[in-house]
């Protein structure tokens, strides 16, 4: 390679590093001025300096790093921030920091279900007010529900801890009238007995159980039992041996149980009665009235519709039962807002070209006036004498119009409640009847008032799973008065378009309803016979008016659910009743000092069970 071009690739190269060099500085500086500004806490404007220095420079593998490793380290600080925030119950401050998370990751997990904690937090008050009421009116299963979900989402929440602490003493106090005979029942036993005297089998119990078995006057001495269980507690085992031999118990006191037969006369001696008043939130107090009638055959009740209350008495077990059902049956009614749209698109178009001639014409004679006159006497007639009636008219118009007609109302409806909406007007029909008299026919005029415009009715069923089921009536109309009628009463044309149908719908789904098209195409002409004819030339010699009109009907409607039914566990909705017989419902069992949630492993010794085992 020569001197001179080695002088040329060099005068060639130069200006390319040159600005090779340029550009690694641009390139540079805007990476240096984002890191600052993160570094400042303006997260975002320094990772959008970042990004446009990565989008001016895709091939620099340092801005990349750069950005990737800034957006990460913004990332976790915000993050950070947003868990202290929620810790310390700020939880506007850690929304504003989840948002910015997203703002800048989209798709971040831990924004996304930090920010669906927030929003679960903002019904903890709600929550813990409802709990308040339902402990209030003694619904202490529906209180416990609320409370588990509060505690779910604030394990550390305060009120809810010392409400839950109430339930537990509130429910201690009312599960069993004594707690230390409830221990003493609640130890398992083995029995294994057959055609043994029922009397001595409640003396082992009693031995074991350390408690006192007395007996009716009227049970009988030569009652045998049979019974094989193994590790089951004493009540249980009580149960089964007063059901074989038609029995019944009453708990007399704290170690005292007496067994009498299960006859009507004696349930009157010895059940006692719990007399209760149920405030019904929701419930119509009649139709509770029946449930309790129907399932616990309660016939001591009492309706106050006033205040929507229901009173009963009856045995405790009936009362809890009773109790538990209206828990599962007073609920608020389900509610969802409609956000409908309706709109009437409407388009006529109006032509009307031509020459209107006169359709008839007279002659003048010497006074002044004219006669019409047929064309055979108009020979020898001065044409001046001739007269049109009316003169010769042009007409050029043509007359187009739109018209949109839009509703947009916004109803709240209740599950299974019929909604109506009319926008137009009550067209008067005036109608006459005319009655014989001496002085001859009476007439008497009524007016009936027909509406016409816009009518929409909705109702709406809301289901469990967030579907909303429609049933939708669209009817749009309007009035035209025809010419009375002879005897005076005045008809009236109405024109409808209606459309009815039922759909379902997902909480926030729109569903657009069109279709509804009319078309109205409509020619008229005024012409002179032959010569109107004529193609082309035939406007000349008449006029033609063309109305061409179409009109089309839409509705569009979004269900948004305000209020739904909550979710009911089915260990919540299912709970003992007793038999056909006779109710019972068990209740908790309350377990001995020292042994929360177990039971003893190991049946008591049954000394005298071998005394009549066969």
């Amino acid at each position: 390679m020569t001197i001179a071009t080695r002088k040329a690739a060099s005068a060639l190269w130069r200006p390319l590093l040159l600005g090779v060099v340029l550009l690694s500085g641009c390139a540079g500086q805007p990476s240096k001025e984002g890191i600052e500004l993160i570094d400042q806490g303006k997260y975002e404007e320094g990772l959008a300096q970042l990004t446009e220095a990565a989008h001016l420079n895709p091939e620099d593998p340092s801005v990349q790093i750069a950005l990737s490793t800034q957006r990460m380290r913004v990332v976790t600080r915000l993050l950070s921030q947003a868990e202290q925030a929620h810790a310390v119950r700020n939880n506007e401050a850690a929304q504003v920091a989840y948002q910015r998370v997203l703002g800048i990751e989209p798709g971040n997990t831990r924004a996304t279900e930090g920010m669906r904690r927030i929003v679960q937090l903002r019904n903890v008050a709600e929550l813990y007010r409802q709990a308040e009421l339902a402990l209030r009116r003694g619904d202490l299963d529906g209180a416990e529900r609320l409370l588990r979900s509060i505690l779910d989402l604030e394990p550390q929440h305060e009120g809810a801890l010392a409400l839950q602490e109430g339930i537990e003493a509130t429910r201690a106090q009312t599960a069993v009238a004594y707690p230390q005979l409830r221990a003493k029942l609640q130890r398992p036993v083995t029995l294994e007995f057959r055609e043994a005297n029922l009397k001595l089998v409640f003396e082992v119990l009693a031995q074991t159980a350390g408690m006192n078995f007395i007996f009716d006057q009227d049970v009988r001495p030569d009652l045998k039992a049979t019974i094989y269980v193994r590790q089951v507690a004493i009540e249980d085992a009580v149960e089964l041996l007063l059901q074989q031999s038609q029995l019944k118990q009453k708990v007399a006191n704290d170690n005292t149980v007496v067994i009498y037969p299960n006859t009507p006369q004696k349930l009157k001696d010895y059940q006692e009665l719990v007399l209760r008043t149920f405030y019904l939130t929701n419930t119509d107090a009649n139709t509770a009235l029946n449930m309790v009638k129907t399932l616990l055959k309660t016939r001591d009740v009492f309706v106050d519709e006033r205040l929507n209350t229901l009173t009963m008495r009856d045995t405790p077990d009936a009362v809890h039962l009773a109790e538990k059902l209206f828990m599962a049956q007073d609920q608020a009614n389900p509610e969802v807002v409609l956000e409908l749209e309706v709109m009437e698109v409407s388009r006529k178009r109006i032509l009307d070209l031509g020459l209107q001639w006169p359709n008839t014409f007279g002659i003048l004679t010497e006074d002044g006036a004219s006669s019409v006159s047929i064309l055979g006497q108009l020979r020898g007639i001065d044409p001046d004498r001739i007269s049109f009636s009316p003169s010769p008219t042009l007409k050029i118009n043509a007359n187009d119009s739109d018209i949109n007609t839009l509703a947009s109302p916004v109803l709240r409806v209740s599950n299974r409640q019929q909604a109506r909406i009319h926008i137009g007007e009550r067209v008067p029909v005036v109608s006459a009847t005319s009655t014989p008299s001496t002085q001859g026919p009476v007439i008497t005029e009524s007016i009936t008032y027909l509406d016409v415009g816009l009518k929409l009715e909705v109702e709406p069923t809301i289901h469990l799973n967030d579907e909303v089921a429609i049933k939708v009536g669209l009817e749009v109309s309007n009035a035209t008065q025809q010419p009375a009628t002879a005897a005076g009463t005045i008809p009236v044309q109405v024109d409808t378009r209606n459309a009815v149908t039922t759909l379902r719908l997902r909480d926030g789904e729109t569903q657009v309803l069109a279709g509804l098209v009319r078309n109205d195409h409509g020619t008229s002409g005024d012409r002179i016979p032959g010569l109107g004819d004529i193609p082309g030339l035939g406007r000349l010699f008449g006029s033609n008016k063309d109305a061409l009109s179409k009109s089309e009907l839409v509705l569009s409607i979004t269900p948004r659910i305000v209020r739904n039914l909550p979710y009911q566990s089915p260990y919540d909705m299912e709970f003992d009743s007793g038999t056909e017989s006779g109710l019972r419902m068990r209740p908790a069992a309350l377990p001995r000092e020292g042994e929360v949630g177990r039971r003893p492993s190991k049946p008591e010794p049954l000394a005298a069970a071998g005394d009549a085992r066969r």
